[in-house]
């Protein structure tokens, strides 16, 4: 029960590197509206937890944010061990970059936090993972574990089956490759959606696959995130509301 959250954000987060061609970037033409989502977070068949998220602009800042919350029997074990995440972007060369990411778990004994700080004009990053403070070279276009998950917010390139990002997680500069594979459709306590599915292995490694579904109807935001281990389904995290924050959107879903 003690690891459960340390999957969440993990499971959220789904050649020649694409760094540098429009799937690996974010424009305001290819962003979804802002907006307020809700989750419920299964561990097997139990509800272990509930997640908030939100997209919304501040000043010329893009803020995207999520709190994890253990509800139920994981409530009881692991106390007020409450996840916060949040990326800030902005505006740079017509494009959004992270300038600054933080992952922070509160009461939890093992520090697991994460904190990246973005220098776009030297392509480097200033880490501080754990305890461990250092600086690394970047590619452009290069996301945080959790703001990546908007480049997968957006009409498909039906062309393009697999795109690779450059990932900043856990310390360390990595490659995210995400397959899309068949739409399918997905039940939800909002509704029922046709979405699109991504399939990415972690590190190559055969026994760990992450899944996610985003739904077309509702601006392509993640309806449905599956973490499977070993071919058997160990994480779920699944919809539960959604509110437009600009009113012309709201009208038009």
């Amino acid at each position: 029960m003690k690891n459960i959250f340390f999957v969440l954000i993990a499971a959220l987060a789904l050649s020649q590197p694409a760094w540098g061609d429009s799937s690996s970037m974010l424009t305001d033409s290819n962003l979804p509206p802002e907006f307020e989502a809700s989750y419920d977070i299964h561990k097997s068949s139990m509800r272990v937890g509930e997640m908030e998220v939100s997209l919304k602009m501040v000043g010329d800042e893009l803020i995207y944010e999520s709190k994890t919350k253990p509800v139920g029997m994981a409530a009881f074990f692991l106390g007020d061990q409450i996840i916060n995440d949040r990326a800030i972007l902005k505006l740079i060369n017509n494009s959004y970059h992270t300038i600054e990411f933080k992952h922070e778990m509160q009461d939890n004994k093992k520090n697991r936090n994460e904190h990246y700080i973005f220098d776009w004009d030297k392509n480097k990053v200033s880490v501080k993972y754990k305890d461990e403070s250092k600086v690394l070279d970047i590619p452009e276009n290069t996301f945080d574990n959790y703001s990546a998950q908007l480049l997968l917010m957006r009409k498909p390139d039906k062309d393009k089956s697999t795109n690779i990002y450059s990932i900043i997680s856990k310390g360390r500069l990595k490659e995210y490759k995400y397959q899309l594979e068949a739409t399918e459709l997905v039940s939800t306590k909002v509704g029922n959606f046709d979405a699109n599915k991504y399939v990415r292995k972690k590190d190559n490694d055969k026994k760990t696959t992450y899944l996610g579904w985003y739904a077309e109807k509702l601006n392509y935001i993640p309806v449905k995130l599956d973490k499977f281990e070993n071919g058997k389904l160990d994480v779920s995290i699944q919809i539960t509301g959604v509110k437009w924050l600009n009113e012309d959107t709201a009208n038009a879903n």
